[in-house]
């Protein structure tokens, strides 16, 4: 595989965890049995492996775009004063 196909098929699997995170929430809203909830959720919980797959087929280059936790501590860790 080169690495163009890597990178995309890494970042669509990146998205893809993103829908799974939202459909998590969505699941319990539907008129679905609790056991059949119960194994979706689970099932999306698991798929969520899928982000750390993309992370590793998109590299390292790309993967620091990624890091919205380290951006979003600096801007919590930033205080305003009036």
């Amino acid at each position: 595989m080169n690495s163009k196909a890597q990178r995309i098929l890494g970042i669509s699997l990146i998205v893809l965890t993103w829908v799974f995170w939202g459909m998590i929430f969505v699941i319990p809203f539907l008129k679905l049995g609790m056991r059949i909830s119960a194994v979706l959720i689970a099932a999306l919980l698991i798929g969520t492996n899928a982000f750390w797959i993309g992370i590793f087929l998109v590299g390292k280059e790309y993967a620091k775009k990624f890091q919205v936790v380290k951006k979003l501590k600096k801007w919590f860790r930033h205080k305003q004063t009036f």
